[in-house]
């Protein structure tokens, strides 16, 4: 039975792809896609990684937006 923590990150997102390098995780292969353009695998454990890296651009696209709404 699969788990949320077991699954590999995939991402097509280079400042995503970079930050998980940034914290130590190695890209284990690219996976070639018919549509959409190829993709980057990293291991699930990686997951976490992503998650911090998601809340984080969320908070500073949010402050971006704020901003952008008081002028």
């Amino acid at each position: 039975m699969s788990t949320h923590s077991d699954v590999e990150v995939r991402t097509r997102s280079v400042p995503t792809a970079a930050a998980l390098i940034l914290v130590g995780f190695e890209p284990l292969r690219v996976l070639h896609r018919d549509h959409g353009g190829s993709l980057l695998v990293f291991p699930p454990a990686a997951r976490e990684a992503l998650d911090s890296f998601l809340t984080a651009k969320q908070r500073v696209d949010a402050l971006l937006e704020d901003e952008d709404a008081r002028r």
